[in-house]
């Protein structure tokens, strides 16, 4: 995806919300979504910053009951979810991310599922979801996504973790 690509496609993304988010989340989806961008990375992979960042994720997340974990497949995100993952005794699943907040709250409903993304794929699953918030792509970023169900507007909790 050339930079031009990226900037149409975060602009739609951007628009999508905005409509969609007059009438909040799609009526027949409910759960909540823990979503993130991978860890820090140089090129493709990780780099030490974001391997001692990824560590400090099971603590970031201590309070909250998870019931599954999913990221990409590209192997930044699988590492940077595998902390938790072990934490949890979860396996890590992999998903491509078109469509993927209808797929997990279908998969998951009622439930708590964490997502890694990145940073091109996290704009539209907001605006899949009718959120009004920008997407959580800095690195250490984590937003709460909270689906009510029944067409409500869904709840944004912002946390952050690592350094």
């Amino acid at each position: 995806m050339d930079r031009r690509d990226f900037l149409t496609l975060s602009l739609t993304a951007t628009a999508a919300a905005w409509l969609t988010g007059c009438a909040g989340a799609p009526p027949d989806l409910h759960g909540r979504l823990i979503v993130m961008r991978h860890a820090d990375r140089t090129f493709a992979m990780l780099n030490p910053t974001g391997v001692a960042r990824a560590a400090t994720l099971p603590a970031a997340l201590a309070d909250l009951e998870i019931d599954a974990i999913y990221t990409t497949p590209r192997q930044r995100n699988i590492d940077t979810a595998t902390p938790l993952a072990e934490a949890r005794g979860l396996p890590i699943g992999n998903l491509v991310a078109r469509g993927v907040g209808r797929k997990l709250l279908t998969m998951y409903p009622g439930q708590t599922v964490v997502w890694v993304g990145n940073q091109e794929n996290l704009g539209l699953l907001h605006a899949e979801l009718g959120l009004l918030v920008k997407p959580p792509v800095q690195f250490g970023d984590i937003q709460i996504v909270t689906v009510p169900g029944g067409g409500r507007r869904p709840t944004v909790e912002k946390r952050h973790y690592g350094p």
